[in-house]
């Protein structure tokens, strides 16, 4: 059985940027810190690490084939690539195997791609693009915890949904069964529960830089138009523990001046002033790479904090329910000004899926 002895290091607890090719660039430059890394998404991924190596680039990265989505998806049973695998190798990090789509109750195709993940060495990853029903349905996820312990290969877990997984409690207490387990977990293609689930012992996680990113979504239903409106600047608010659209934020500010002093950012993208300018910018770049860079630096602060060395496992678990505790409250705050505001459903669901043991009275 593998030991999990290959396994990065410098990947342990690491808080990753997930980008489409075209951003890595950019994000590389915010990436380059200590905790972070880098995961490129794409049929291209590969060669533009191999381009950010050539640079001098020292931090982790990684490749994901993303075969999973799309109407065209690739499905579990679907070879891997041997040069898909080869060229990661040669980056020097962890790999990423170019698995397809696992479907709901798909127990052939999760098999084959944890039977044929082993004998691939340390320090591979098993990519499991999983519906969402492994992790909510009860049977289903015995099955898939048993399958991932039996087949001892670390794992890079995506997730299956229409909007964020990780908002139904199901999918979340399905979740922290599988970062219970002994077994590696690199959380992809998440959103701000991806701290949440590096302080419940996640090896690695990953945010995406857009909607797109930061879950799989669901094949169209036959006949169904595809698009829909291009989605707008978002920006990670700590305070809300969440990303929100830039002009969501601006009516917030305007309407809880009482909040003023949450809502200053002195990051090295705002520069102490209000979050509202991500709305009042009116170049598009500029509005995109500064929200982007506010986003990232705010995120990585929140890691840094709940991850520190000092903490021991229970601490950091406490340290994020308290977060979810105090955002919820936050975004309650807010919605008896403006009418309709309601908080993220993921911060109702780590409330609810974890809940700290209570300290027993002196007697």
């Amino acid at each position: 059985m593998p030991s999990f002895r290959g396994i990065s290091t410098p990947l342990e607890n690491a808080l990753l940027v997930q980008c489409a090719p075209a951003q890595a660039l950019r994000a590389a430059e915010l990436a380059d810190r200590a905790g972070g890394g880098l995961v490129i998404s794409g049929s291209t991924a590969a060669a533009q690490a191999s381009a950010l190596r050539r640079q001098g680039a020292a931090f982790p990265i990684l490749c994901d084939a993303q075969r999973y989505t799309g109407r065209k998806r690739a499905f579990a049973d679907a070879d891997f690539s041997p040069q898909w695998l080869a060229v990661q190798r040669a980056l020097g990090g962890p790999v990423l195997t170019d698995s397809g789509y696992v479907a709901k109750r798909d127990i052939t195709g999760l098999r084959s791609i944890l039977r044929r993940t082993l004998p691939l060495g340390d320090a591979v990853f098993a990519t499991l693009p999983l519906h969402a029903d492994w992790l909510k349905d009860q049977q289903d996820r015995e099955v898939l915890l048993h399958e991932v312990s039996f087949a001892r290969v670390p794992i890079a877990l995506a997730l299956e949904h229409a909007a964020d997984p990780l908002g139904v409690q199901q999918v979340l207490r399905g979740l922290l069964d599988l970062l219970a387990t002994d077994v590696p977990v690199l959380l992809l293609r998440s959103d701000v529960s991806a701290i949440g689930a590096l302080c419940h012992g996640a090896h690695a996680a990953a945010i995406g830089t857009t909607t797109a990113l930061r879950h799989v979504y669901p094949l169209p239903k036959p006949g169904a138009g595809g698009g829909g409106r291009r989605a707008g600047v978002a920006v990670f608010v700590p305070h809300c523990l969440s990303y929100l659209g830039a002009d969501k934020v601006a009516g917030a500010v305007q309407r809880t001046p009482d909040m003023s002093h949450l809502w200053a950012c002195d990051c090295t993208a705002c520069g102490g002033r209000p979050m509202d300018h991500f709305a009042t910018t009116t170049d598009e770049p500029t509005r995109t790479d500064t929200a982007f860079r506010h986003s990232i630096d705010r995120l990585h602060e929140l890691r840094d904090e709940l991850l520190a060395p000092h903490l021991t496992d229970t601490d950091r678990r406490l340290a994020w329910h308290e977060r979810c505790t105090a955002a919820s409250t936050h975004h309650a705050e807010i919605a008896t000004e403006l009418f309709g505001w309601r908080p993220p459903p993921f911060l109702t669901a780590w409330r609810k899926a974890w809940q700290p043991v209570p300290t027993p009275r002196p007697r």
